[in-house]
């Protein structure tokens, strides 16, 4: 049942919503534009520079499910401050980081801010909106993280060619801080439920998990450091056939693991995952061919990397509406099609690359996210049985999961193909780098056709 508040509190605390969503999109695409800059003034590697993209969405998908669990326990509030606090204090020390190292330890404590808010954000709707206006308030969080996220890429753009890239995270300070009285004000105390019935232990193995494994993805380019690699890997086995052990035997798991029993489920899970892997591996390495090989500037590549995510927020929502009236079968198989054609464009045109047809391309990748958003996440929830605010939650974590290792993946196979490890990112050669690029749009490519059969595979309506 609802907690209703007056109109003004409600306003209020909508604004807050749509503030911590839009920084949240906006943290989630603004750094990639930045990275040739940011891996220029430390003197590292792509491969290195990498993490500062990595170890956000990391943290996101290590942490988010176990504070969606707290702030269902009547700490919406107390999550949702203690996520712009930590967020605003994280990304100020991002700014003024003097060392790669601090960076990325702020770059990681940043992400636990915005798992805190991501979390929160759509329990405030649901505890503190009536029914009738629920949707509203849905539509409020994926406006806001579509805008923060579409904007990312040409902003970020923008501030580094006029000022440096420490203001891409020094410009959430003020947002911050303007909006966590509001939130005091707007958003009421609750008495918090009993924490025992949070699975800790579960959330742990969880993010140890996402770490360790992230970990040995990327390090598996350094054929010096094979030991940390092996390392990494047996405590990601270990860890996650832990986490499946011990979920199952919980009273209050952190995550229902019979769900991906379901074969359709996993399925639909896979394919979301492969689709922001695609995508977020790319986008990384987007800007890197943009500046580095076409010699072009922060604004135009920003500007340019701006066109896809506005394509996503302009149609996915008519798309979505689209398939909820003709079955989103075909959408989701849609998206694997074009997912492949756009990456394949990329891998064929190669060194070749103009500003117009990279113009066209990222029309093309933006009109598969469109396509994968509203069908492939309802298609999630219609196949999970009868855990409905489970797969809701799961949805993100596949998101997040796939951008981790979509980053990390072909961060690590960039650096093999290229052979550009410890080669810091203004020496690379340009024939280097399309030795690297070319092979990693074609392996994104393949991702396209994986997500083109399982979503085939599935059919509509099965419960």
């Amino acid at each position: 049942m609802a907690d209703l508040l007056d109109p003004r509190r409600t306003a209020a605390l909508m604004a807050v919503v749509f503030a911590v969503t839009f920084m949240d999109g906006l943290d989630g695409s603004i750094v990639n534009v930045a990275l040739p800059d940011i891996g220029e003034h430390f003197g590292v590697d792509t491969a290195t520079v990498a993490w500062v993209a990595i170890i956000y969405f990391m943290v996101l998908a290590g942490t988010l499910v176990a504070f969606a669990r707290l702030a269902a326990k009547g700490g919406v509030r107390r999550i949702l401050a203690w996520g712009i606090a930590i967020f605003t204090a994280s990304s100020l020390v991002c700014g003024l980081s003097q060392s790669m190292d601090v960076l990325l330890v702020a770059r990681g404590v940043q992400g636990l801010g915005a798992a805190m808010m991501g979390a929160a954000g759509p329990i405030c709707c649901t505890e503190h909106l009536p029914p009738q206006k629920l949707g509203f308030g849905m539509a409020v969080l994926t406006i806001g993280a579509s805008a923060g996220f579409a904007l990312g890429p040409a902003v970020g753009g923008f501030i580094v060619d006029l000022a440096s890239w420490h203001w891409i995270f020094l410009i959430n300070v003020p947002i911050g801080l303007v909006f966590f009285p509001i939130l005091l004000y707007a958003a009421p105390k609750r008495a918090l439920g009993p924490l025992r019935e949070v699975d800790w232990a579960g959330a742990g193995l969880l993010f140890i998990s996402i770490a360790a494994g992230t970990l040995a993805l990327e390090m598996a380019s350094y054929p010096e450091k094979r030991a940390i690699t092996v390392a990494s890997a047996i405590v990601f086995l270990v860890g996650m056939a832990s986490f499946i052990f011990f979920e199952r035997t919980r009273e209050h798991p952190l995550l229902d693991i019979r769900m991906f029993k379901r074969l359709d489920f996993s399925s639909i899970f896979l394919c979301l995952m492969l689709t922001n892997m695609s995508y977020m591996g790319m986008l990384y390495l987007l800007p890197f061919l943009g500046q580095v090989y076409m010699g072009e500037t922060a604004t135009v590549v920003g500007s340019v990397m701006l066109i896809s995510a506005a394509v996503t927020a302009l149609l996915g929502m008519p798309i979505a509406r689209w398939s909820d009236r003709t079955g989103r079968r075909m959408f989701c198989v849609a998206t694997g099609v074009i997912v492949f054609s756009s990456f394949v464009g990329f891998g064929i045109i190669g060194g070749d690359i103009t500003i117009p047809l990279m113009c066209f391309l990222m029309f093309v990748m933006g009109l598969g996210w469109a396509f994968c958003g509203g069908p492939m996440g309802s298609r999630l929830v219609e196949h999970s049985g009868e855990e409905k605010d489970m797969a809701s939650a799961l949805m993100n974590e596949a998101y997040y999961i796939g951008g981790t290792v979509g980053t990390a993946l072909i961060a690590m196979l960039f650096t093999v193909f290229s052979g550009t490890g410890g080669i810091d990112i203004q020496d690379v050669p340009p024939d280097l780098f399309i030795e690297g690029f070319v092979p990693c749009a074609f392996v994104c490519a393949g991702m396209g056709l994986v997500i083109a059969v399982l979503s085939a595979a599935v059919r509509d309506g099965e419960s």
